[in-house]
């Protein structure tokens, strides 16, 4: 996998992100509401996290990496010995996971996550750890747990055959892959092979040296609302939204567009 680009925004945390996660085992206080914001706003006014008043699902709380914003959590989720790591930001009913690559973590996505947390929504991402799927089960879980009625799934790489293969079974209401596999493990993400009817959208690269675009292409169903937006060049997977990556924008209109017709709001 190549390596992940460095986030955009890099500062310097205080103990709110950890005092925050520690909240979760205890004490429930509620969490705000973000208004829609959008850039440089959202990152600078990042809503502080939904807390529990008891966490349904086993969180212990961990120190962050610092790529993390403030007002972004981040905990293991799930049994000792098997947890994941998870970040998470916002508040709300309406919740986007986003899958990273095989082997990445919570800062391939640490900029999205604060640009759609400051848009109203609930989001996480995860470290991959031995097991993406179940990092991704435990990362759905959380979202749930926390107030999340409908979820968006966005992935890169291997992360978005999760994002595509799994959308049925789990219940997404809107995909988005960057560069999947058509199929990763046991994980089959071809369209023939799953009953997902919602916004699905797919990039790929002509020239990527890890999933060639033909493979890509057969996530895609054959109807308006499940489109391929194949680009020159080699970008691969999180490649995709680097910060001087030119796709970038492109697919944070996608994301926003797939999240808007996924809830039902256009």
């Amino acid at each position: 996998m190549p390596p992940r680009p460095t986030p955009t925004s890099r500062r310097v945390r205080s103990l709110a992100a950890p005092i925050l996660a520690l909240a979760l085992l205890g004490a429930c206080s509620a969490g705000t509401e973000p208004g829609p914001q959008t850039g440089e706003a959202a990152q600078a006014d990042a809503p502080t996290p939904t807390m529990l008043e008891s966490a349904p699902v086993a969180i212990a709380a961990a120190p962050p990496p610092e790529c993390l914003s403030d007002g972004v959590a981040f905990a293991d989720v799930g049994a000792a010995g098997s947890a994941t790591k998870v970040a998470w930001a916002g508040a709300g009913e309406r919740a986007v996971l986003f899958a990273p690559q095989v082997d990445g973590d919570v800062c391939q996505w640490a900029d999205e996550l604060v640009r759609l947390a400051g848009a109203g929504y609930l989001v996480a991402t995860y470290d991959w750890g031995t097991s993406g799927e179940a990092g991704f089960q435990a990362t759905l879980d959380l979202l749930r747990a926390t107030g999340a009625q409908g979820v968006a799934f966005v992935g890169a790489s291997a992360g978005g055959t999760l994002a595509a293969g799994l959308a049925d079974d789990l219940g997404a209401v809107a995909v988005v892959a960057l560069s999947p596999p058509a199929t990763y493990g046991e994980v089959d993400a071809r369209a023939e092979a799953n009953q997902f009817a919602g916004p699905l959208q797919v990039f790929s690269s002509t020239d990527d040296p890890q999933v060639p675009a033909a493979d890509s292409a057969l996530v895609v169903r054959n109807d308006k609302t499940s489109i391929v937006t194949e680009v020159s060049g080699t970008a691969h997977g999180i490649e995709f939204m680097a910060p001087d990556g030119y796709h970038a924008d492109h697919v944070r209109s996608t994301i926003d567009e797939a999240l808007t017709q996924g809830f039902g709001e256009g």
